[in-house]
């Protein structure tokens, strides 16, 4: 997939989560003088308003780091072992930050610590 793709595909992604995060009801109040936030400001704002939590705010972390890791060139990169992510994991999750095999290492590892924690 080319860079314009990529940014294409981030962008509808970022879109999307822009509406549903605004229609978080704690967020509306927050987001009701129509700012065009960056991501870092909505990361921002979510966290002051406790919704570190909740699943979109994972998908805006993790959009946020699909992006980074776009204008340094270590898109489809996996963040653990640094080698390249599957291309069909890509074309099934845009986000991805793992390939299979550190992905499945990570649940397991974080399946354990769960375990530990409760």
């Amino acid at each position: 997939m080319s860079t314009n793709q990529i940014q294409t595909t981030l962008t509808a992604i970022e879109s999307d989560l822009r509406v549903k995060i605004g229609a978080l009801p704690e967020m509306q109040a927050k987001l009701m003088d129509q700012h065009d936030y960056s991501l870092c400001e909505l990361i921002q704002i979510m966290t002051e308003v406790h919704l570190c939590e909740h699943p979109l705010f994972f998908n805006l972390m993790r959009l946020d780091a699909a992006r980074c890791q776009l204008e340094i060139g270590l898109y489809g990169v996996c963040s653990d072992c640094e080698n390249e992510i599957e291309a069909e994991r890509l074309a099934e999750d845009p986000l991805e930050q793992r390939c299979a095999n550190c992905s499945g290492q990570f649940s397991r590892q974080h399946r354990q610590e769960l375990r530990l924690n409760h």
